[in-house]
């Protein structure tokens, strides 16, 4: 797999970030001596609702989440949902493909890599999303700096004739920059350093690092969210021997350069779309993500989603696939 110095690049920015933060924080409180118990108390400001935009507070959860985020920022001890947060128990893959795990055994072995079992067209599929806030208010009142970590997997749970493997994983840390505006048409911007990998080596290697703008208008029925890439230059060839070689060139012909979000909220009900296009006319390709989360309880959604293009995982960036999954939510967008 090609070593990329992205990764260790982000976790030395966060660390000098936080750091930094820790260097200038004041001391509030203090300890009692008259326990064996050391206390600390520390003032924590509470944004309130008429600091944020008139369209952002039509939404309830939106501002909570505002609200808690700002909050937890100051509690080392808190991890943040960055995206949602799910588990797909039973999904249905309309083209399962053994391609590349067939290619990475003929490597090895020497042999034409063929096996007896192959992946199954039903498995499970899960997304952990987590992100930390590293600082506050750089530019101005809610700017913020965070660090971002999604790991979504492909878990062949039900596929006991080869021992139930997890597919495929993509790992993908990011450095974000955003910024909540007030009295202007978008309500939100951002900048982010991008690395996204399969953490998997030779010919089942793939990778790509990416600066990605953000921007997002808060609309009467929803959220519009827009995200631009720029993908950071690497070689031009493909030698799985080589890890230094690109593992992926040709991926923007798949994934495009950008996609577009339409959140739309219902009461409890999320109904969401995410669309993607390479906008060559020529070779037209690109994707639809459709994904509906509903109240099961308290704390719980159901989610129910649908994924029809190219792209869904890396290892199968360049193959069309279908999937229908439904399961759980842990935490949604807000």
């Amino acid at each position: 797999m090609r070593i990329s110095l992205l990764v260790p690049l982000l976790l030395v920015l966060s660390s000098l970030l936080c750091a930094q933060e820790d260097d200038n924080l004041p001391v509030f409180g203090a300890v009692n001596f008259e326990s064996d118990i050391a206390t600390e108390s520390q003032h924590v400001e509470v944004l309130s609702e008429e600091e944020l935009d008139p369209t952002v507070r039509q939404f309830r959860g939106l501002v909570e989440k505002i609200q808690t985020e700002r909050l937890a920022s100051s509690n080392p001890y808190v991890l943040l949902p960055h995206r949602p947060n799910y588990i797909l128990p039973l999904t249905y893959q309309v083209r399962p493909s053994d391609k590349e795990i067939e290619r990475a055994i003929s490597n090895v072995s020497g042999g034409d890599g063929t096996r007896e079992d192959g992946f199954q067209h039903v498995e499970a599929v899960m997304q952990l999303s987590i992100k930390t806030v590293l600082a506050e208010d750089v530019l101005g009142k809610l700017s913020k700096v965070e660090f971002g970590y999604t790991s979504v997997s492909y878990w062949q749970v039900y596929n006991a004739a080869i021992s139930k493997p997890f597919r495929e994983t993509n790992h993908e840390p990011e450095l974000m920059f955003t910024w909540q505006l007030k009295n202007y048409w978008l309500d939100l911007v951002g900048v982010s350093l991008n690395h996204q990998s399969n953490g998997q080596t030779s010919t089942l290697s793939r990778s790509w690092n990416r600066i990605i703008g953000d921007a997002a208008v808060v609309v009467p029925s929803g959220v519009f969210h827009m995200r631009a890439w720029w993908r950071i230059p690497e070689s031009k060839s493909a030698d799985p021997e080589d890890p230094s070689d690109n593992d992926n060139p040709d991926i923007e012909d798949y994934l495009g350069y950008g996609e577009l979000t339409y959140l739309h909220v219902m009461r409890h009900h999320q109904f969401m779309i995410t669309l993607r296009d390479n906008l060559d006319w020529n070779e037209n390709r690109g994707s639809v993500n459709l994904g509906w989360s509903f109240p099961l309880t308290r704390k719980m959604k159901g989610y129910v989603q649908y994924f029809n293009g190219y792209g869904e995982s890396l290892i199968d960036y360049n193959r069309y696939q279908e999937r229908f999954g439904i399961g759980i939510k842990l935490s949604d967008w807000f």
